[in-house]
């Protein structure tokens, strides 16, 4: 069972990497690109259609990584960071922790989803959203180089 258990979270936890990482670079490499010029109602559409699968994929990042985390060898216990894995997981989870502030700092209180599709502040609005966007993408490619470099034994 402990075996299933831990190819389950696995496969979960590199799904909700898929979807909330690659949801940020899509949206950097192609859909901004494309779109930022005429259509901030589209960005402003596929940013509030996105948060809910968002949502759950941090929900499924802090179950499965949890588990992941204490069955790992590396693990040396709360607040040790007596090892190459330990120190790398700290600034992986710091680096996760600025991009949930990102979130709220561009989400909740800049309010750039609605800017984009206002009429007298859409301009502005594409642009924060296209510099968040561009921070979450190389925020996200760094966590996922310092889980590969963290896997190295």
């Amino acid at each position: 069972m402990s075996q299933t258990l831990i190819a389950l979270s696995t496969w979960l936890h590199a799904l909700a990497t898929v979807i909330l990482i690659g949801h940020y670079l899509l949206l950097s490499l192609l859909y901004l690109p494309v779109l930022a010029q005429d259509n901030g109602p589209a960005l402003s559409e596929i940013s509030k259609r996105s948060r809910s699968w968002l949502y759950l994929s941090l929900l499924v990042f802090a179950v499965t990584g949890t588990h992941l985390m204490l069955i790992d060898s590396g693990y040396l216990g709360f607040m040790n960071f007596g090892n190459v894995w330990g120190i790398m997981m700290l600034t992986k989870h710091i680096l996760v922790f600025a991009m949930l502030a990102l979130g709220f700092w561009y989400n909740a209180i800049l309010r750039v989803g609605p800017m984009m599709s206002s009429n007298n502040s859409a301009e502005l609005g594409i642009k924060r959203f296209r510099q968040y966007s561009n921070l979450m993408t190389v925020s996200g490619v760094l966590v996922l180089l310092l889980t590969a470099l963290s896997q190295v034994q």
